[in-house]
């Protein structure tokens, strides 16, 4: 059975100075026809990879770089033109898409984060004389809360929209009606041992010190 042309096949391939090389295949050449496609143009890669005939090039692990780094394809010259003719054609039209998608993710992020704030509102359950400071919260704490990539309460999609709020609310007042701070950056001292076994017992009294603040807020019992 004859071999696969190594073209027909999707090889990592590394520049080196002896020249392009493969591990499984050694040292091979760049056929006559194909070019290089340098990364940068997310479209245009992937309507070359589309194409079907590819290799991907590869800066190698180095002295002061311990990871390969990705450089772009090797791909038949023509493939690549073809690409980039199709990015010069459709590029209006994929721009106005983008900021379509832009403007849809900013609603959706609006409404995600008015939603938020209301179920802050709602745990808060301050008294009405505190309204103004319960909006305060409510909304700083949704605004900071739901930063998108933050990885920060707000984003915790696993979590019932209640227990996001009620986290995200508790660290906003944690951190801005509390000396946890304070306290916390008191840590950073010469002795970092006895500031870890300190840590726990600030947090124990944040925690305290946010019921607290609750408690005084809301309509008494």
């Amino acid at each position: 059975m004859a071999e696969e042309p190594l073209t027909e096949l999707h090889l990592d391939v590394y520049g080196t100075r002896e020249g392009p090389w493969n591990p499984e295949h050694g040292e091979i050449e760049i056929p006559d026809d194909w070019a290089f496609l340098p990364s940068g143009d997310a479209f245009v890669t992937r309507t070359v990879k589309a194409a079907g005939r590819y290799w991907v090039a590869w800066r190698p692990r180095g002295r002061n770089r311990p990871h390969r780094r990705l450089e772009g394809l090797w791909a038949p010259a023509a493939a690549i033109a073809e690409a980039q003719t199709a990015a010069a054609e459709t590029a209006e039209r994929r721009e106005r898409q983008r900021e379509q998608g832009a403007r849809q993710r900013a609603r959706s992020e609006d409404r995600y984060r008015t939603e938020l704030a209301a179920a802050i509102l709602v745990y808060l359950g301050f008294d009405a004389t505190h309204m103004d400071l319960a909006h305060q919260i409510a909304d700083g704490a949704a605004g900071h809360a739901a930063i998108v990539g933050s990885g920060r309460v707000g984003r915790t999609r696993k979590l019932p929209l209640e227990d996001r709020a009620a986290l995200a609310a508790r660290a906003w007042i944690r951190h801005r009606f509390t000396d946890y701070e304070d306290r916390l950056n008191s840590l950073y001292g010469d002795d970092l041992l006895l500031d870890e076994l300190d840590y726990r017992g600030i947090k124990h009294d944040a925690h305290s010190a946010v019921d607290a603040f609750l408690a005084e807020h809301r309509p008494p019992c």
